[in-house]
């Protein structure tokens, strides 16, 4: 007896834990339909309210009222038609008005939607230039902030720093004194070529941005120009983190063999000829020489711009 009654009761709880998952898979489907009902509703939205349903509505709607124009007009000369001669006029000549009417019609919306679509790339460009402008005053705080940086690498100690010259007649040897310590205040003591890293990186992200959020229609000069200066910062970082490695204590021997190595090479020694710590110097110099190209660029094609002179004056292209 005991036993059939321990019997009935786990039954009872099999089917109550039964009727449990039960009810929890239901909310589990009911919950996924809640879900995908939700994210329809989203899609439906977003396609409703995108830039081509609104284009394609101003289009229909632009039609709808050009026939309406069209027939009301054309019911206006049949009611001044029969009320001057007493006639609405025969067949024929309704046959040809048709005719003539319909190629209007077509002559007419055709130019209409060429107008519609001047009027659009009109838009697009105007919208085009503004976010332009709107990068180029981030851009250009960076585009300073890097000449100086770069310069200042390129500059032997005691030298007179040009701040903005955008391109030099730099070479490897060049950077003999990139381990010195910066005279810029803001930069607290550290070595120029880490002070440029920062720059550097800082400029190519800016650039990156304008990239990502800009289409460039209308001005894809300035597109080439910004994707050159990344291309370069891409192929040239690692030779650049290379030689800022060097300035680490365990690699004080290295970071002295650099410094060697490009006061004692020749100036026509190439990449083949190099050492391995030369060569990430004549990588850079590379990345750096290709980098003041696309900002000579930049600047240029920015300035050329038909609507305002965006950038300023100060660079010595």
């Amino acid at each position: 007896m005991k036993l059939r009654d321990e019997e009935k009761i786990q039954k009872e709880k099999d089917r109550a834990e039964a009727r449990r998952k039960n009810r929890a898979m239901k909310d589990e489907e009911a919950r996924k339909r809640t879900i995908e009902t939700e994210r329809d509703r989203i899609r439906r939205n977003y396609a409703k309210n995108s830039a081509g349903h609104r284009e394609m509505h101003n289009l229909g709607a632009t039609i709808l009222k050009s026939s309406l124009i069209i027939l009301v007009a054309v019911a206006a000369f049949e009611v001044a038609c029969f009320i001057l001669y007493d006639t609405w006029g025969d067949g024929s000549t309704h046959l040809i008005n048709l005719a003539d009417n319909s190629f209007a019609f077509i002559v007419g919306l055709t130019a209409m939607d060429a107008i519609m679509y001047i009027n659009q790339a009109n838009g697009r460009k105007r919208s085009e230039e503004r976010a332009i402008i709107r990068h180029n005053r981030i851009l250009q705080p960076a585009i300073d902030m890097y000449l100086a940086r770069k310069n200042m690498m390129l500059t032997p100690p005691g030298d007179n720093v040009r701040t903005y010259l955008v391109k030099s007649d730099l070479t490897f040897k060049s950077l003999s004194n990139m381990y010195e310590k910066s005279d810029i205040i803001t930069d607290a003591g550290r070595t120029r070529i880490e002070c440029f890293r920062t720059q550097h990186k800082a400029l190519a992200k800016a650039f990156m941005n304008t990239v990502e959020d800009i289409d460039f229609d209308f001005n894809p000069e300035i597109c080439d120009a910004a994707m050159k200066f990344i291309n370069a910062s891409t192929y040239g970082g690692a030779a650049l983190d290379s030689l800022i490695a060097y300035q680490s204590d365990a690699m004080k021997g290295e970071k002295a063999a650099v410094i060697r190595q490009i006061r004692s090479s020749d100036i026509s020694t190439t990449l083949g000829d190099a050492d391995v710590e030369l060569k990430n110097v004549m990588l850079l110099a590379e990345m750096v020489q290709q980098e003041e190209d696309a900002l000579s660029e930049y600047i240029t094609t920015v300035r050329e711009m038909s609507s305002v002179k965006l950038t300023a004056t100060h660079y010595e292209l």
